[in-house]
């Protein structure tokens, strides 16, 4: 794990790429210096690998007798791959040599060689989960591959066996002792070990993606093997396999983690420790280990994590999750994209959420009629905004199997309005609802139903830090109402009840108010808490004049005692006893603020045991603990997307992000006086392609 020795005064580099890492910026900060002319006493250098270009490095601390260390990519390194720039999430750092170079030791192999794994119960611990979250996620060290699909292979194939092809002129070859075997020597073995297997041989990624050249000659080998050219997830494809040939790719590592034999022309970190048919030999390398062992001291002891959605230090649990979540997203928007119901001004403002490494054409669509006469390409999928009716086009695409997904604002969205066209900063993409339609199931509502909150470490402990980071900084869905206490005279009254307003022909409304409105749930309210104090807030789309739900203010008087208009929902919450809604987003900013909660409505958030239900939803079994909602709500069904870069991240960079624009907001009248002006204009934009439409 890469750490600072004590004698270690600062760390220099040659290279700007690794002076710019993110995650050598996030374990050194000002201790990396880069070309530093002056070394102090105690300073080390750092290079990439074994590669030519670090020749300079060695060779200068070399000479003025100081420390080197090598890095490289860990063995759970990004969803894309390195040479398409995808952000890292891991890196390893040795003082002695590197993991893939046999020829001299490493700080991996002296882990291996003196730790005493079985006196270490936690890591233990730690390594099995870990393997069981790869082996179900399928986390390798570039995972934005699909699974194998069935078809692949036929059913009639039995033992299979899979030779693995590196890249020409990896460093793993020549210093792992890959090189002096043949494209035939392997292929020949493999033949004559398995007389009665069909042979397969899976092609590199990079040599796939067209990046680098195959260290086999695939002309030759596809006279006795099938060829696997396809981009597929590597433990997808393991698993349908029982033997693995391979000179010193990692794929050889994972086969162990599956329990497959694995062969070795070559000897990569995991060969030598009795776990694997070496036709190398490795002397140094002098004890039995077991594979969790061998996971334990490689992916745990010798990696440093790094969340790049977080911009800080992290772990391997948190690393599959994330790389879970992130390949989901890489999935789910490849291949050919088809968006209905989506606003003009929304085009561009949500591309962001839709980026992929691989290949994928977008297409925003007006008329469904069109869409379907023209045609859909096999690999294509619908998005929807909302909960808006497509029926034709929804039915079309269940006859023919194409996915659906429904897109939302997320809970955290921005400072601005949505209806004040102002870029979102969270997104839910629903693969079987939408959060808000109880009549439905939802991804949202699977999450609550089935998440192993317990397996992901650290989850709930990080939803407690976002909770407290809403709570402190007073955030909600929307940012842009001063905090204004609200003073009551609690002495004439039994509690405080707010009742927020909502968009009278919001989806929420239509499909989880169990027809209830505005004016009749405040009616209600009156109706069974006549000695209390009743708050109204309408709803801050509808304060603005872009959606409807006014309600006329003498009537609001028959029932409550004061209508808050200029003032943020944090406000409103805190002075209140409970809050009374129909299906309202501030039930939930109630609930994390430890506000009682009364739904009249079926809300994501109500029927898990956490609020006084009028309505029942038997989907909904399970009773879960306040951090297990707000982690499924914050943390795992949303995507967020940074305001400036716009790359994903994850809910604290935005939560931070969302301070810096409101405290400009609030701050500067040229930021609200420019923004109005902008904002105003992308509304008469907005108005005129209303127009255009009708």
């Amino acid at each position: 794990m890469f750490n600072l020795k004590n004698k270690d005064s600062h760390v220099v580099t040659f290279s700007k790429g690794i002076f710019n890492h993110p995650i050598m910026k996030a374990m050194l900060g000002n201790k990396m210096v880069f070309k530093k002319h002056h070394l102090a006493d105690g300073a080390s250098i750092v290079g990439w690998g074994n590669k030519p270009n670090t020749k300079a490095a060695r060779e200068y601390a070399c000479s003025h007798d100081l420390s080197y260390i090598c890095l490289e990519d860990g063995f759970i390194r990004s969803v894309g791959l390195g040479t398409q720039k995808s952000p890292s999430f891991s890196m390893v750092s040795d003082r002695l040599g590197i993991y893939y170079d046999a020829t001299k030791p490493s700080e991996l192999e002296e882990i291996l060689l003196e730790y005493r794994f079985q006196e270490d119960s936690q890591l233990m611990d730690r390594s099995r989960a870990a393997i069981s979250l790869i082996k179900r996620y399928h986390i390798s060290k570039y995972n934005a591959s699909p699974d194998v699909e069935d078809g692949l292979f036929a059913k009639t194939d039995r033992g299979r066996v899979l030779i693995i092809a590196q890249t020409a002129g990896d460093m793993s070859l020549k210093y792992g002792l890959g090189d002096s075997f043949s494209t035939n020597d392997i292929i020949e073995a493999a033949c004559r070990e398995n007389p009665d297997a069909k042979i397969f041989l899976k092609v590199h990624p990079d040599v796939i993606a067209g990046k680098k050249k195959s260290d086999l000659n695939l002309v030759k080998a596809s006279e006795k093997c099938t060829i696997i050219s396809d981009d597929v997830n590597p433990i997808s494809l393991l698993k349908k396999f029982d033997r693995v040939y391979t000179k010193t790719s990692q794929m050889g590592f994972e086969a162990l983690l599956l329990d497959k034999e694995v062969v070795c022309f070559g000897m990569p970190f995991y060969a030598g420790w009795g776990l694997t048919d070496d036709r190398v030999k490795c002397p140094r390398r002098t004890r039995d280990l077991s594979v969790i062992e061998l996971f334990a001291g490689a992916y745990i002891l010798y990696t440093t994590y790094f969340n790049p959605c977080t911009n800080k230090k992290s772990d391997i649990i948190d690393t599959i999750h994330t790389l879970k979540k992130c390949r989901d997203i890489e999935l789910a928007n490849s291949s050919h994209l088809y968006f209905f119901g989506f606003s003009p001004w929304k085009h561009w403002l949500h591309s962001s959420f839709l980026k992929s490494h691989g290949k994928k054409s977008i297409y925003f669509c007006s008329n469904p009629v069109k869409a379907i006469k023209k045609g859909f390409r096999q690999d294509s999928k619908i998005f929807i905004w909302g909960r808006e009716d497509f029926t034709d086009l929804e039915n079309f695409a269940q006859e023919n199997q194409i996915p659906i997904y429904r897109v939302e604002d997320g809970f955290i969205r921005s400072v601005s309005l949505g209806s004040d066209l102002t870029m979102p900063y969270s997104l839910v993409i629903d693969s079987k609802g939408i959060y808000f339609d109880p009549t439905n199931s939802s991804d949202l509502e699977v999450i609550y139903n089935t998440y192993d909150f317990k397996l992901h470490t650290d989850l709930l402990k990080r939803a407690e830090n976002v909770s407290k980071h809403i709570i402190e900084s007073k955030l909600s869905k929307y940012n842009n109402l001063p905090h204004k206490s609200l003073m009551i005279d609690r002495s004439s009254f039994d509690k405080i009840i707010l009742i927020p307003g909502q968009v009278g022909d919001d989806a929420s409304i239509r499909f989880g108010g169990y027809g209830m409105t505005n004016d009749s749930l405040i009616k209600q309210v009156r109706k069974k808490n006549p000695n209390s104090y009743l708050i109204y807030k309408p709803h801050p789309d509808v304060l603005a004049g872009n959606r409807k739900g006014n309600i006329d203010q003498e009537y609001v008087f028959q029932f409550c005692n004061h209508i808050a208009k200029n003032q943020s929902i944090d406000s409103c919450i805190e002075v209140a006893d409970e809050i009374h809604t129909i299906s309202s987003l501030c039930g939930f900013d109630a609930l994390l603020r430890g506000k009682a909660v009364v739904a009249y409505g079926m809300p994501f958030y109500a029927g898990w045991g956490l609020t006084q239900d009028m309505q029942t939803c038997e989907r909904r079994t399970r009773t879960l603990s306040l951090m297990e909602l707000v982690a499924g709500a914050l943390i795992l069904y949303p995507r967020y997307m940074h305001p400036k870069t716009k790359e994903f991240c994850e809910i604290e960079i935005v939560l931070e992000e969302i301070k810096r624009e409101q405290k400009r907001y609030f701050s500067s009248r040229y930021y609200r006086i420019s923004k109005y002006f902008r904002d105003f204009g992308l509304r008469k934009i907005r108005r005129l392609f209303e127009i255009v439409r009708i």
